[in-house]
């Protein structure tokens, strides 16, 4: 601020009263930009436009979309209760065609992580069928920022999850049927009773499958309610304005 009559600039004024010189100042302005900078970096990474993606406000979907995407996820959440309810020691889970799907990457898993060792590679089937569906869901969200389809990803993890529950629950029992005939128990057994057993864990088998659907069918149903919430927020274009 310049004082028009001594043309005192008052900025200046006070830093020489404080002590200061103009190019303390400067420099002060300096640190505080960069800080600012250094601060606001991780919201320009991967990290920050996840999270954009998540909390901004949706860009506007035609009505006709957001129909299309509330029967969607009407139909997953309705579907989605054949897995919720399934019994874990009988595999129910596994007689759908997702358990197909999910099997392939599983396959595929295993083969990726083959050069890292007996236990990494065992344990990667487990991880190809959970993360495929994570990078559906973080796909939508960064590259498209479409929060309702990365809705239907988060619901694919939870049906996964749900689906590794058996296979976790039969470590002791070896009575589920794998992949080219047979049991685990016909075969020399499986993932799951060789993870749990290499981690001391063979005894609490059938209450980790249980937590495994447990936390598949929680995942699920907050997909659903992730999905909705979506699609009502993401107005028409015409009603944003009114």
């Amino acid at each position: 601020i310049r004082c028009e009559q001594c043309g005192l600039i008052f900025a200046k004024w006070i830093d020489a009263q404080a002590g200061r010189s103009p190019a303390h100042a400067a420099e002060g302005g300096s640190n505080r930009a960069d800080a600012e900078d250094a601060g606001s970096g991780w919201r320009a990474g991967p990290i920050g436009a996840l999270i954009s993606a998540i909390t901004d406000t949706p860009a506007p979907m035609s009505q006709g979309s957001r129909i299309g995407h509330a029967l969607l996820l009407a139909g997953l959440f309705v579907y989605g209760w054949r897995f919720i309810l399934g019994d874990v020691a009988s595999g129910e889970a596994w007689s759908n065609f997702l358990h197909g799907v999910n099997l392939v990457f599983h396959e595929a898993g295993h083969v990726l992580m083959m050069p890292f060792g007996q236990f990494i590679h065992v344990l990667g089937g487990t991880l190809g069928q959970l993360v495929m569906p994570l990078v559906v869901c973080c796909a939508f969200l960064v590259t498209r920022r479409d929060a309702a389809g990365a809705s239907v990803g988060l619901w694919w993890f939870g049906q996964s999850l749900t689906d590794c529950a058996p296979y976790i629950a039969d470590a002791r029992k070896l009575q589920l049927p794998l992949l080219g005939g047979g049991t685990g128990a016909e075969r020399s057994g499986h993932d799951w009773q060789y993870l749990l057993g290499a981690t001391g864990l063979p005894a609490h088998d059938v209450m980790l499958g249980h937590l495994a659907q447990l936390a598949g069918s929680a995942f699920m149903l907050a997909a659903v309610g992730w999905g909705f919430w979506t699609v009502w927020r993401a107005q028409p274009p015409s009603s944003r304005f009114r």
